[in-house]
């Protein structure tokens, strides 16, 4: 598969991209009037710097989030033209064996026999009408069984309102010269005059000794509805989606909306790409076609599954369907996860953070420019200017922090939408499949010699060897069996086709199903035991489904046949087949499913820590699921998340249905991992030590009589204050250079304009044992006199608000253990916690003096 290019047209569709683009370009209006006002009343302020980065982040996460959405709807549409084919080629496969073992059925030859002895009767019309009906009512998935003479002759058919096949038909003959195990052929067939697609499935019948034809059967199967079925089980009715199956020249064959693309049409089509868009009638659709993977072998009729989707539709699908469900916590963890986002989106929100540093950097330097060189007028002009730019970088930033929080939720969508396709893969694989194994068992049953050799009061060792023959071949045919067994009225063991267990034979069988086998009533009557150990598959867990074996008269149980499901290799390869793929179709890494029943017994897994007949405790909510239901979640096992598909089976045609006394509700399930608990937490820990954005300079902008505006700022969790006449701006921490020996809460020394100052780490003086920042500033302040200028290292730029003698209230007690300190305030804002204000001469004392410990703290 080759990635496609996103083209802007397309880009047009993604809804939720163009309001963030709208939103986006809405600010960027902002910003040029701002930009403007900021220059003619020269607030001091520089955006432009701040604008550009701001433009680049925002169209970086644009592209991605495009691609994403894209994704996300390709992946759906992938998922579905992959399960119309496999689904059908899988069926298929199933046909072919079918055919295979019908054409050397007994009754069928003994009746072409005698009709070319011309020996025929009514009686012998009636038994071979019984015996197709009886084969359609187990295999449903036939409308029609047709034979034919050797000549090609129409002799007989289930539906006599087909007409096509009358007569000499060209399957006869191909069936005849050809040497592959069938004949696999689509046909439209004419029924009650209207003209009806058929997938027709024809073997060659010949004499038991295999020296002449005596004619050709076959079976002709459902494909219409078939394909409705899938349709339906794929696309809800309020999905846009269609589903098509196309022929070898690419024309429609099937199709889930006949009105929008109907049966007939040729399609473009390109199975060499991730997706393509195709018009028709005037419309234009996304879609995604899939060729089959086969199946043992099995490539099917080289079909091809599509699935598409009118482009105006394509992307309105809600991700929070799939999310809103998920615990808070855990979706916010797993979206910091490295597993699934490149280092690069990850970072994304971090860099959006560290521009509004910049951009509060920027607008403070201008406030505090303002406070010192300009009129109370202009003033109070420039600093609701700067406010408003301040606003419009946090609107800014917080619509980059939801495009990409909405980016982060459509990958995990994404991903667990795949679990839960795969896990509906998973079910309708397996209940297809042991739909087939209640098929057989119960065609089987009708097999005339076991009828006949159970009627029997007696049974000669000839006689047991006649049954044994005919279960080995059967068994040679159908290899999804580890035995096929026949039981006499008494339930002793008569014959076994697996030598293995040979020593069965003459022993009384004393389980349970064996007493349920002879309650049942009719011919589509049957049995399936528990999913347990059994000494019938080497004392592992199976399923055993038996069917009674009735007299040639069909008034009595003459005996039963049991079938043992090879339950560990068969369930084996059903759940690798739907181990979830990436972009390239690689399974997944550390990717694992399960079966579960519902007494939450593991049937089977391709993890090793889930054994068979384990109880799965990870999720007991699964048993709360009814048939069909699916389920969304992320669980955590070993130490990392997965996103989990849950579905619960809910039948094949009548198997398992309301038609059927039988039920078994089995809960597929598939973890696909999304990152490890303990590096997610590491990162999450990591980036909560980071202190962003805490300025808003909308608050306390306001001055009043005797009041006196005082510049803060965040070191660590402490909020400090100092008049804003003292500090001259913030600056980065670019130019700093460490000293050797130097006083102990000296940093280094910073250039500063023409010369150099001291730089201060107040967060050591404080006693902050854990202090980091992505964007660590300096605020460069001076005492009144002018006589001394340094730097303090800060973690976060604050407000620069007015402050009345009355709200200030002097503190002596600023460092533990000191007696006296004038130089430190407490402001009891209501706004905010309590700020703590310092004078440059206090601060600097306590550098000179050192009496301040690590372990002491300031008040604040």
């Amino acid at each position: 598969m080759h990635p496609q290019p996103l083209t802007e047209d397309l880009a047009n569709h993604f809804k939720k991209v163009n309001d963030f683009r709208t939103h986006i370009y809405q600010l960027q209006h902002a910003w040029d009037s701002l930009a403007l006002m900021a220059q003619l009343s020269g607030t001091g302020s520089e955006m432009e710097e701040t604008r550009s980065a701001f433009n680049s982040i925002s169209n970086d996460v644009l592209r991605h989030l495009s691609q994403e959405t894209l994704h996300k709807t390709a992946a759906q549409l992938s998922s579905k033209a992959f399960e119309i084919i496999n689904l059908l080629v899988r069926n298929l496969f199933e046909r072919t064996a079918d055919i295979g073992f019908f054409a050397t059925d007994d009754d069928v030859r003994e009746y072409l026999e005698m009709q070319a002895a011309d020996s025929l009767d009514a009686g012998d019309q009636h038994r071979i009408e019984f015996r197709f009906q009886e084969y359609q009512k187990k295999y449903t998935v036939y409308e029609n069984i047709v034979l034919f003479d050797a000549q090609g002759h129409l002799l007989h058919q289930l539906d006599d309102t087909q007409t096509t096949l009358f007569h000499y038909h060209p399957i006869v003959e191909l069936a005849q010269q050809s040497t592959e195990p069938y004949v696999e052929r689509f046909y439209e067939t004419e029924i009650n005059g209207r003209m009806r697609k058929s997938l027709v499935y024809a073997h060659e019948v010949r004499s038991k000794d295999d020296s002449r034809s005596l004619g050709v059967l076959c079976l002709c199967f459902k494909f219409v509805n078939e394909l409705d079925t899938i349709f339906r089980n794929l696309i809800s009715p309020n999905d846009w989606t269609i589903g098509v199956l196309l022929d070898e020249e690419r024309n429609v064959i099937a199709s889930s909306d006949p009105y929008q693309i109907p049966p007939g049409i040729n399609l473009c089509v390109d199975t060499d790409t991730d997706w393509f868009i195709t018009r028709f009638s005037g419309r234009e659709y996304l879609c995604v076609t899939k060729q089959s993977e086969g199946y043992q072998g099995y490539l099917g009729p080289g079909w091809l599954g599509q699935a598409m989707i009118p482009l105006e539709h394509a992307f309105n699908q809600s991700i929070h369907d799939t999310v809103n469900n998920i615990d808070a916590d855990t979706l916010r963890k797993v979206m910091r996860s490295p597993l699934i986002f490149s280092e690069s989106l990850l970072n994304i929100p971090k860099q959006a953070a560290n521009i509004q540093s910049k951009l509060n950097q920027s607008v403070w330097n201008g406030n505090i420019w303002q406070s010192n060189y300009v009129n109370t007028q202009q003033k109070n002009f420039s600093k609701s200017l700067l406010s408003e730019i301040s606003h419009t970088g946090h609107k800014t930033q917080k619509i980059i922090e939801n495009m990409v929080s909405e980016l982060y939720q459509t990958v995990v969508s994404v991903m667990l939408e795949n679990s839960s396709f795969y896990a509906q893969l998973a079910v309708e694989i397996m209940d297809r499949n042991l739909y087939e194994r209640a098929n057989d068992v119960r065609w089987w049953a009708l097999t005339h010699v076991f009828r006949e050799m159970l009627a029997q009061s007696h049974l000669a060792d000839e006689d047991k060897s006649k049954m044994t023959a005919v279960l080995r071949y059967i068994n040679s045919l159908y290899t999804v069996y580890d035995n096929l067994i026949i039981f006499d009225r008494k339930g002793e063991v008569m014959a076994v086709s697996n030598m293995q267990y040979a020593h069965l034979v003459g022993q009384p069988l004393a389980d349970e199903w064996v007493g349920r086998t002879r309650s049942c009533s009719s011919t589509q009557d049957y049995v399936v035991s528990q999913f347990e150990p059994t000494p019938l598959y080497s004392d592992k867990p199976t399923y055993i489904y038996a069917a009674p074996i009735r007299h040639l008269d069909g008034n009595s149980i003459v005996g039963g046949i049991a079938i043992v499901f090879d339950s560990t290799p068969q369930f084996q390869a059903m759940l690798r087949d739907v181990i979830p793929r990436d972009k390239t179709d690689t399974p997944v890494k550390g990717s694992f499913t399960l079966f579960v029943n519902e007494q939450l017994s593991v049937i089977a897994s391709t993890h090793p820590d889930f054994n068979t007949s384990d109880t799965f405790e990870l999720m007991p909510g699964i048993t709360k699921l009814k048939e069909g239901d699916q389920l969304f979640d992320i669980a955590v096992y070993q130490n990392t998340y997965y996103a989990v598909g849950a579905r619960a089976a809910y039948g094949y045609r009548e198997f398992k249905s309301e038609q059927d006394s039988y039920r078994n509700k089995v809960v597929a399930l598939i973890f696909t991992p999304l990152g490890k608990v303990d590096e997610i937490n590491q990162r999450i820990h990591a980036e909560a030590q980071v202190i962003h954005n805490k300025f808003n300079p909308s608050l306390f902008s306001q001055s009043g009589q005797e009041s006196q505006e005082y510049a803060t700022f965040y070191v660590g969790d402490s909020w400090l204050g100092i008049e804003a006449r003292f500090v001259r701006e913030a600056i980065d921490e670019e130019q700093l250079r460490t000293l050797p020996e130097s006083a102990p809460f000296i940093a280094g020394m910073h250039t500063y304009r023409d010369g150099v100052i001291p730089v201060i780490d107040l967060a050591r003086m404080l006693g902050h044992p854990h202090y980091f920042t992505d964007y660590r500033q300096i605020v460069v302040i001076e005492d009144k006199d002018h006589s001394l200028k340094f730097g303090v290292f800060v973690s976060a730029l604050g407000e620069i608000p007015y402050l009345t003698t009355q709200q200030i209230q002097p503190m002596n007690t600023f460092f533990r253990g000191a007696s006296n300190n004038p130089g430190v305030a407490i402001a009891n804002l209501a706004q905010h916690s309590m700020l703590t204000l310092i004078t440059a001469s206090s601060l600097w004392e306590k550098v000179l003096t050192g009496r301040t410990q690590p372990e002491e703290r300031v008040y604040a």
